[in-house]
This record gives C-alpha cells, structure tokens and sequence, in this order.
C-alpha cells in the first residue's frame, strides 16, 4: 500500500531515537549533492563517448585510422581474457585498452559494489535519461499517466517473472565468453547495444542499433530493462560485487517502514526488507538514499560482505 503524508507525520512524533524526518528533493532541486556529482560523472563520460562516435563517423576511408569502439568496451576485454585462457591467443581485432577498462571495472566492482554501472556507465545513463522523460510526460501529460497506470496494473500479472528474468543477463555472459573461447572472436559484438552507441551512424552498427532502440523504448516503462535483464557486464559486475566490503544498510529503529527506498531503487531492489543490501543488483546510485524521509535509515557502511540480502 502506499505511505501517506499523514504517516510519516505520525511517525515523526513518535519517540524514535533518531533521525529527523527530510522531504526528498524533486526536480532540479534533486541534482545537489551526492546525486548531481553522479550526474555530473555520468555525463562526462556520454561525452567522452560522443567525441568518439564523431570521430569514427567523421573519419574518412583514405584518411587517418578512426578509432577502434573496442577501445572504450570494457566487455571485450573480458572477452578476449575467456579467449586467452581458452587458447592462449588474444582475439584478433582487440584493442589493449579494454583489456584495461575490464580489469579495472572488475576491480571497481569488488570495492565500490556497482558504482560503475551507477556512476559511469553512458549506456545506464541514457536509459535514466529514457525513464526520466518518460516521467516528465506523464506529469505533463493526464492521457500518458493515464495509459502508463493502465499498463503497470495489466504488467502487475507477471510480476512473478522478474526474477527469473534476471538470470538472462547470466546466459548471455556464458554464451558470450563461450563463443570468444571456441572461436575466437566477440559473437556479442553484433548485438551488443553499448558497441552500436560506439557505431552510431556508420553501418558496422548493424543489429545493435535496433537492440538499443528497443532498450531506450524499453525504458520508458521499465527502469534500467537491459542492465536488469540482458546486461553480461552487470552479470560480471554482480558476481564481482558480491566481493565488496561497501553496502547499505537499513537501521530498522530509524525506519518509518514507507516503502520509498524500494520504489525509488531503478533495478528493483527490495530495499525496504533488508537489513544490509548486498545482492549483486545494486548498482550504488544511492537513489534510495536520496528518495528516504528519514535521516540515519539508510547509511553506507565497509565491512565483511555478508548479512542480510535484498
């Protein structure tokens, strides 16, 4: 059921023993702090990504060599690591810098949880930018929040799947490192949307293209669908972050028990029943934190990777 206003007034009387009750922010006022900084991050490097597609779609065929896309995916190094240990060879057409990138998101993820999807990774930004326009028309729009209510009560039915669902992103990262071990070349590169944002406006884009458009279309209803559903870094990155010492934690004598920090969460995380959020789901965008009435209910916390699990 969702909270009312008069719930938390009440809550905020009651003699808990600490925490003082904060509204959210909204709108621009959102983009302060903790989350603007991610913001901030976020957009740096969809730029440093769209210097690189102008440049690849600039680049001439008689003149100088247009950088390769393999250079900023740091799932082909991950790739070609399956490919070498499988053969001893690296794939071919591989760049040395993703081989770099994917030690180092790995790295990243068994320190700092999921803070490279949530922070740096362009193609998690644009499907926030997708889901965030998608809000902004049905606050703007009656008809559109209208339709949008309708599907989530029709969508409500196969609730039951998202679990399910998530282990995709887990077969589609053995599939991908069993190919580059059999045959030595990146099979997920032709479908892999993260390449076709690299590719924009050349033909090598191909399939990827309209993957891509299907995530960001996916995303005005669902949050985050293919870092959820299909992703194999975020598979990899899950898998790695259940190694981190950093996760948040709930302190239950300062929750108002709202439900804010679960409805707030892009991947889906149940915040609001776990007493620590471990699963390899977080991505640490600290949304939840950001979206919590109540000072002191969720705090990140470094220690031993156990405890409860969201």
């Amino acid at each position: 059921m969702t909270p009312t206003p008069l719930r938390i007034l009440d809550v905020a009387s009651s003699p808990r023993p600490f925490g003082s009750i904060r509204r959210p922010r909204r709108g621009l006022s959102a983009l302060r702090g903790v989350q603007g900084a991610r913001r901030a991050v976020q957009m740096a490097a969809l730029g440093a990504v769209a210097v690189l597609a102008a440049g690849r779609w600039g680049a001439s065929a008689s003149g100088p060599a247009a950088a390769s896309p393999e250079a900023l995916c740091p799932f082909g190094g991950i790739e070609t690591l399956a490919t070498f240990l499988a053969t001893g060879a690296f794939v071919p057409h591989v760049h040395a810098a993703n081989l770099v990138l994917a030690i180092a998101v790995i790295v990243v993820a068994a320190t700092a949880r999921g803070a490279f999807c949530g922070w740096i990774c362009p193609l998690g930004f644009l499907q926030d930018v997708a889901a965030g326009a998608s809000a902004l028309l049905q606050r703007r729009v009656p008809a559109a929040h209208r339709g949008m209510r309708g599907l989530r009560r029709a969508a409500a039915r196969f609730a039951a799947l998202d679990r399910p669902l998530r282990l995709v992103k887990y077969a589609v990262l053995a599939w991908s490192l069993w190919g580059a071990a059999s045959f030595g070349v990146m099979v997920f590169r032709d479908v892999d949307p993260w390449i076709a944002v690299l590719d924009i406006g050349r033909e090598s884009a191909g399939f990827g293209l309209a993957v891509l458009a299907a995530v960001l279309l996916g995303a005005l209803f669902v949050d985050r669908p293919w870092c959820r559903y299909a992703c194999p870094l975020g598979a990899v990155n899950g898998l790695a972050a259940r190694l981190s010492p950093v996760r948040l934690e709930r302190n239950e004598s300062a929750c108002v028990d709202c439900g804010l920090c679960s409805r707030s969460c892009p991947m889906g995380v149940d915040v609001a029943r776990a007493r620590a959020v471990t699963t390899g789901e977080c991505i640490g965008c600290l949304e939840c934190v950001e979206a919590c009435p109540r000072a002191g209910a969720l705090e990140l916390h470094v220690g031993l990777p156990i405890g409860g699990r969201a």
